[in-house]
């Protein structure tokens, strides 16, 4: 590769992994040039992965080659530390105290002793029992008020981002009136996410967590005091009580779900319905078909991957496709490009709901940090675009010039739909 080529790529990579709204409204390209031409790439102390072979064993090990409890003492994050003024570095510090108690943040023996126990409430019976009537309620209740709005142009993302928060609360039992004050919290949360770049998001995280950790010590303490606990809060209570987990790990618990349990989710219904309406052939596939709805979202889950990467730290030094990995680098994983290596995926730039291979992707991970919310999150997926297709048909784009934020969970700020 010419060296300005090289140095064009580099840039937009950089520019991606740092949240660039112009390239994350068409990253795919930049993904798809990084996978063929640097499938294992070094970006200063960085080792980026974009094969779905690679990143599938990323995803997959057991914390041996690749950890993450040590992405909290990795090299990227020792040289922010230097870079933060002392409030900025406190801030910091603490906001990675928060998320070390997160089960995404676990190595063993800590990672599989704590996943035991909040495995059972999101486990295929318990969901049916606990959720599926909840969640089906939700989507009637949503679609029933676009559908009674009285303007034609609505925005979905407002509706992608209230079904997935209103069941976040049923699970937790956060009342309804309290969603978008939690959400604001967790919003500030996600853009730090994986960053070591600004001083003044680390400093809005640390802020943000602060208020949802008090916010989450009342919500406890209330359910504890009345009894009337939901299955997530009373197998953590259960739990904790009985000396399997800490009350840090009680706590990050509760911070994780409220995160990645509506963010992600949000992202897959916002993003999804926009590639199905960007392509009407595709939505009236599944319009004439609703039942098609389980087959649709593991297409939507490869196509549009909710979260584009993934950070780990080398636990080892050692050497991928001939590129050096030295114990302590940041290891980030490109779910995004892996979900369409053509070496896996017939014709990969292609959303067809046909698809017989799309249950490669690896959007929900693998291994023992599988997503542990896969399984309410592909509920709601499923429940939404099938109602949507039966009740909504003529859905259509209304404006497809979209400003899109975030980082690894890329997201339109809008998403304007017509109804009729």
């Amino acid at each position: 590769m010419r060296l300005a080529e090289s140095r064009s790529l580099e840039n937009r990579v950089r520019r991606l992994f740092a949240g660039d709204p112009e390239l994350l409204a068409d990253p795919y390209p930049t993904w798809n040039e990084l996978r063929t031409r640097h499938p294992v790439w070094r970006l200063d102390d960085v080792v980026v992965l974009s094969r779905h072979a690679d990143v599938k064993q990323l995803l997959g090990d057991n914390n041996i080659l690749y950890s993450r409890a040590a992405t909290r003492h990795s090299t990227r994050y020792e040289q922010a530390r230097e870079r933060f003024s002392p409030p900025g570095r406190a801030a910091f510090d603490r906001v990675l105290g928060h998320e070390f108690h997160q089960l995404v943040r676990m190595d063993p023996p800590r990672h599989p002793r704590v996943r035991r126990v909040v495995l059972p409430p999101f486990s295929a019976r318990s969901l049916a029992r606990d959720m599926e009537a909840a969640v089906r309620r939700r989507v009637d209740e949503n679609l029933d008020r676009l559908l009674t709005q009285r303007q034609d142009v609505v925005d979905f993302k407002r509706f992608a981002y209230t079904l997935p928060l209103e069941v976040l609360g049923d699970l937790l039992g956060i009342p309804l009136g309290e969603l978008d004050m939690v959400h604001s919290w967790a919003q500030k949360i996600a853009e730090n996410k994986l960053n070591a770049d600004s001083e003044a998001k680390a400093v809005a995280a640390d802020e943000a967590y602060t208020a949802l950790l008090t916010y989450i010590d009342d919500l406890v303490a209330q359910q504890r005091a009345t009894g009337r606990q939901t299955g997530l809060v009373a197998a953590v209570l259960d739990a904790e009580s009985a000396g399997q987990l800490s009350r840090e790990e009680l706590m990050g618990m509760l911070a994780l779900m409220i995160f990645a349990g509506h963010e992600t989710t949000s992202n897959l219904l916002a993003v999804g319905l926009l590639e199905l309406l960007r392509r009407p052939e595709q939505w009236q596939r599944l319009c004439a078909d609703p039942e098609r709805a389980p087959v649709a979202v593991e297409e939507l889950l490869r196509f549009v991957t909710p979260a584009h990467f993934l950070q780990y730290v080398a636990a080892e030094s050692r050497e991928v496709a001939g590129v050096p990995i030295r114990a302590g680098d940041t290891v980030i994983g490109v779910l995004a490009a892996a979900n369409r290596d053509p070496d896996v995926f017939v014709d990969p730039d292609r959303l067809d709901l046909d698809r017989s291979d799309s249950r490669h992707h690896v959007s929900l991970g693998l291994g023992p940090h599988f997503c542990l919310g896969a399984g309410l999150a592909r509920m709601e997926a499923t429940m939404l675009f099938r109602s949507a297709a039966q009740r909504l048909p003529d859905l259509r784009l209304a404006d497809d010039n979209l400003e899109w934020g975030g980082r690894s969970l890329r997201t339109p700020h809008r998403l304007p739909v017509a109804l009729r």
